[in-house]
């Protein structure tokens, strides 16, 4: 087995863990905002695995268009706030339990970014460089969105007004 099948394989079990992970967190969740976006999440992940699978069955994946037509996580997320924006209007506590899904959610697109660049820098052929740099892109989208939740959902409802006027606005 060389290096890059490793890695592939490496990144079908995180990719299955996060889907595991966001679907049980939306599950749990009672925020209608976290819970589609944990949902959303859980999407990006099943997109990610289904490519994986494909590179691994012959080390290499013909339609990475299909991929990269996709819409980005950030993308996504204006929607889902658009869909919810009058059910959080009147702020909903969270758990202490949404709070640590949150964080885990976070040290997990971390650890997964860290994993795509290194297989990034691995790589020479140009669909897979394409193809990690934007697993990355999607894990940081990830992770920002889920501190920025954290942060909205520990402190206070007016931060979304200063930090996410575009949401509000559909900018």
């Amino acid at each position: 087995m060389n290096n890059l099948s490793k890695a592939i394989k490496t990144a079908i079990k995180m990719e299955e863990d996060g889907i595991y992970f966001y679907q049980k967190a939306a599950k749990k969740t009672s925020h209608p905002f976290g819970k589609k976006m944990f949902l959303s999440f859980a999407g990006d992940e099943k997109r990610h695995l289904t490519v994986l699978k494909e590179i691994l069955a012959d080390l290499k994946f013909s339609d990475f268009n299909r991929f990269f037509e996709e819409k980005k996580p950030r993308e996504k997320i204006k929607t889902v706030f658009r869909e919810v924006k009058n059910e959080i209007k009147e702020r909903i506590a969270a758990s202490s339990d949404e709070l640590e899904a949150l964080k885990i959610g976070m040290d997990m697109e971390s650890k997964s970014s860290e994993f795509y660049q290194g297989a990034l820098e691995k790589t020479q052929d140009s669909h897979l460089k394409a193809f990690f740099t934007r697993l990355i892109e999607e894990e940081k989208e990830h992770y920002e969105l889920l501190q920025n939740t954290h942060s909205y959902l520990e402190d206070s409802g007016d931060w979304f007004l200063w930090e996410e006027r575009a949401l509000l606005d559909g900018g």
